[in-house]
């Protein structure tokens, strides 16, 4: 999702009517002036929590420093370690040169740490020790760096309940439970699925040159009635899906709609499919059966989405993730009709 890349993010954040957002909003502009005070964003919307620790950042008077991500969850420990500190030459096998670390990166800026609760407690450890003493040795070094860094930590998790269970240091969550940011689900706030929804519309019918669309009361009342388990990034590509999809200036509840329920699973639609191979396997030659499965799959695939799209290679390609050019190829090799 692009909005990241552009000014007007923080737009979504503001179209908030719900009182306990309204006070997240608030808290924000608090931690923003609040230079050196570390934060900690709970929830489940990992968007969200993204979205407002980079309105802090640009808020503060850091914002002309970087703002730099770490996903702890995404890397293993031990590289999350290296990742955070860096190295010098020869601190271990391949280590051929120097490495700058994302502390080094960030200095004088803004780190967001994701998923905090993921980091192991060894490096929690030295997580702290940082924070406390603005300083922190390379992997291979005895020298100490300094680094003046604000570091926004976010969470899903309840840290409370990590601490009882020893795998979070107290000391840590103490150190950010001082200002903590709680966001709410989407679920939990109607009043702002409609505002969001036609911000995004908006906003993808301008990317992707369609046109000015709307909501039918279908549509309307989808989006109000479904609960978004995926917070706001479902919320966004369900509207961006139908802003592609939708021939109609109104788009209808149905092109909103991510997982369609299918009759079958993946596995009894290729069982079905083989079958009609399998009862012909003596007319196959040998080694053929993969290319022709293969070829099946991609030829229904293309021609759905083709039909579903009205023909539109541009829509195809885009909903396909693959080049136009290829697309035609594939059109033209597979002999399928518009």
């Amino acid at each position: 999702m692009n909005l990241l890349k552009t000014s007007r993010y923080t737009d979504l954040l503001h179209l908030t009517k719900n009182k306990k957002m309204l006070k997240a909003l608030k808290d924000a502009e608090k931690a923003a002036s609040l230079v050196n005070m570390n934060v900690l964003i709970s929830g489940e919307d990992s968007l969200e929590k993204e979205l407002l620790a980079r309105k802090i950042h640009l808020d503060s008077d850091r914002k002309h420093k970087p703002f730099l991500i770490l996903n702890t969850s995404a890397i293993a420990v031990d590289f999350a370690e290296t990742e955070l500190f860096g190295w010098k030459k020869g601190a271990f096998t391949g280590a051929s040169e120097n490495r700058m670390g994302i502390l080094a990166e960030a200095d004088g800026g803004t780190l967001f740490l994701e998923d905090i609760a993921d980091i192991d407690t060894n490096l929690q450890a030295k997580l702290y020790k940082f924070i406390i003493e603005k300083k922190y040795r390379p992997l291979g070094s005895t020298m100490a760096v300094k680094s003046d860094i604000r570091i926004i930590a976010s969470t899903s998790k309840r840290l409370s309940e990590a601490v009882k269970k020893g795998i979070f240091r107290e000391d840590l969550h103490k150190m950010f439970k001082s200002m903590e940011i709680k966001l709410l689900p989407l679920r939990q706030r109607g009043e702002d699925l409609l505002p969001i929804a036609g911000y995004l519309i908006d906003y993808y019918s301008t990317k992707y040159e369609t046109g000015h669309k709307s909501l039918s009361e279908t549509a309307v009342n989808f989006i109000t009635g479904h609960d978004w388990p995926g917070n706001l990034m479902e919320l966004a590509e369900a509207v961006k899906k139908s802003v592609i999809l939708s021939d109609s200036p109104i788009i209808q509840h149905n092109y909103l709609i991510l997982d369609l329920p299918s009759k079958y699973s993946i596995y009894e639609f290729l069982d079905e499919k083989l079958n009609k191979y399998l009862s012909d396997i003596g007319e196959i030659k040998s080694g053929s059966l993969y290319d022709a499965i293969i070829s099946e799959v991609e030829k229904s695939l293309l021609s759905i989405v083709l039909k579903e799209t009205g023909g539109n290679q541009l829509k195809t390609s885009k909903i396909l993730g693959i080049n136009r050019n290829t697309l035609r190829s594939k059109i033209k090799q597979y002999d399928i009709k518009p």
